[in-house]
């Protein structure tokens, strides 16, 4: 039996399980130049992210969540990705999300993450959400903390880097 698709929505976006029709997307977000992806490796070849992809739907199959495109509504342009991850060699999962360039600056991420934790909160009755963030990610910190998240720990991760570990709270019904 299939799991049903999960998509939720903002004021003004559309969130959306990732699905093989959605390669072009991913393409186009990791064909960014580093300096300008907030901590994402980029370039990266076609096999590499048809790859991240197939990942990114496995998970949903795999763990009942995942990550989830951002579609801006009215005209449907992809802006970005936020979600929740958890890699196989992870100590926890955690929320995460990417923008477009073109996105970054407008709230996007902020307006989906909260929908995100709403989600993750309420429907999936998780105690506790993450953020786990490299120090050079100070967009993502910045965010963390619109968010209400506070640091807890500082940790070694699988890939050696040591991270600061945020809890995030459930946002408050507005």
């Amino acid at each position: 039996m299939t799991a049903p698709v999960v998509t939720l929505e903002t004021d003004r976006l559309n969130l959306v399980q990732p699905a093989s029709q959605h390669l072009h997307h991913y393409l186009a977000f990791y064909a960014i130049p580093n300096d300008q992806k907030g901590g994402y490796r980029a370039p990266r070849p076609q096999d590499e992210v048809e790859g991240l992809l197939a990942r990114d739907i496995a998970e949903w199959a795999r763990n009942g969540f995942g990550m989830f495109l951002l579609f801006r509504k009215g005209d449907a342009a992809f802006v970005g990705g936020t979600g929740l991850a958890h890699p196989a060699d992870w100590p926890r999962h955690e929320l995460t999300w990417w923008l477009m360039p073109v996105a970054r600056g407008t709230g996007f991420a902020t307006e989906a993450s909260r929908a995100v934790l709403t989600w993750a909160y309420m429907v999936l009755g998780w105690p506790v959400v993450e953020t786990h963030m490299r120090d050079e990610n100070l967009p993502a910190r910045r965010l963390a903390e619109r968010l209400g998240g506070t640091k807890i720990t500082r940790e070694v991760f699988p890939d050696g880097i040591a991270r600061d570990v945020f809890t995030l709270p459930q946002p408050v019904a507005a």
